[in-house]
C-alpha cells in the first residue's frame, strides 16, 4: 500500500548542470530520490503528488535532500565500525554499502559537493529524526513488557540481568529489547536481536555492550549506542 500518493516513476533522471547545483531553489531537482532507512530507494518526478514522507506497505521513505543524506552517512559509518566488529556480515555490509554508494551518486549530482559537505558538518544525528512507519494497527502500549522484545527467551534473560544498569547510564530500552520491528541497519533493531544462546554479556557502559560469544571461541563484539557519541567520531558543530 502507497500513503500519501498512488503512483512512483521508474525512470532514470540524468542530471543536467542545474541539478549539479547549489540545491537553492532553482537548482532543485525535478526527480526526487526517495530513501527508506534500510537505503531502499525510488524516484519520483510528479513532486506536487508526493509528501516528504511516504509509506510503502510497511516501509517509510523519505525525499532525500542534504540533511538527510548527512543522516544516512552517519548510520552507514556506524555499520562500518559494527561491521569491523564482526556485528555486520561481510555480505550484509557490502550490501549496505553498495546501496549508499547509489544515493550518494545521486546527492552528489543534484545538490553538489560542497552542500553535502556542509550538511554532514553541521549534523547532530542524535537530534534528527528519521522516517518511521506507521503501523496498520495502533499499538496497545508503548513497549513496556520484555516478552515484546525480538529475540529468544534466553537473550531477553541475558539483557534483563543488565537491563537496569544500562538504564541508569543513559541507554534506551528500545535500544536493549528492539521494537518488534527491527531489520538490519534499523535503528528498530535492539540487543537481544545479537544475542545467542550461549553468549554472555560483558562491559556495559555508555558508548557500548559487550558481547561475549560462546565457548570455546568467546569472540568479544560490541553493541554500539547509535543515541550517544562515539570514540571515533567527532563532530563539528557551527562556529566551532
Amino acid at each position: 500500500m502507497l500513503t500519501h500518493s498512488a503512483s512512483a516513476s521508474s525512470g532514470v533522471h540524468v542530471a543536467s548542470d542545474a541539478d549539479s547545483g547549489t540545491g537553492t531553489p532553482e537548482h532543485r531537482p525535478a526527480v526526487a530520490l526517495f530513501v527508506s532507512t534500510a537505503l531502499g530507494s525510488w524516484t519520483g518526478d510528479q513532486l506536487h503528488v508526493f509528501a516528504r514522507d511516504v509509506q510503502i506497505n510497511d516501509t517509510a521513505f523519505r525525499r532525500l535532500d542534504p540533511e538527510y543524506y548527512a543522516w544516512l552517512r552517519s548510520r552507514m559509518n556506524l555499520a562500518r565500525s559494527a561491521h569491523q566488529a564482526g556485528q555486520i556480515d561481510g555480505e550484509a555490509y557490502d550490501e549496505l554499502r553498495s546501496k549508499f554508494n547509489g544515493i550518494h551518486a545521486w546527492a552528489l549530482a543534484h545538490f553538489g559537493e560542497r552542500v553535502l559537505a556542509d550538511a554532514v558538518r553541521i549534523l547532530d544525528a542524535r537530534d534528527y529524526q528519521p522516517p518511521v512507519a506507521e503501523p496498520d494497527t495502533p499499538p496497545s502500549s508503548p513497549i513496556k513488557r520484555n516478552a515484546d522484545a525480538d529475540g529468544l527467551p534466553e537473550s531477553i534473560a541475558m539483557v534483563d540481568a543488565i537491563c537496569e544498569r544500562a538504564l541508569a547510564l543513559g541507554w534506551k530500552r528500545e535500544r536493549l529489547y528492539g521494537t518488534g520491528r527491527g531489520r538490519l541497519f534499523s535503528q528498530d533493531r535492539g540487543l537481544v536481536s545479537l544475542l545467542r544462546p550461549g553468549d554472555q554479556v560483558g562491559e556495559v557502559t555508555l558508548q557500548s555492550i559487550e558481547i561475549i560469544g560462546a565457548p570455546p571461541t568467546e569472540v568479544r563484539q560490541r553493541f554500539y549506542n547509535p543515541d550517544v557519541d562515539q570514540p571515533w567520531i567527532r563532530r563539528t558543530r557551527p562556529g566551532n
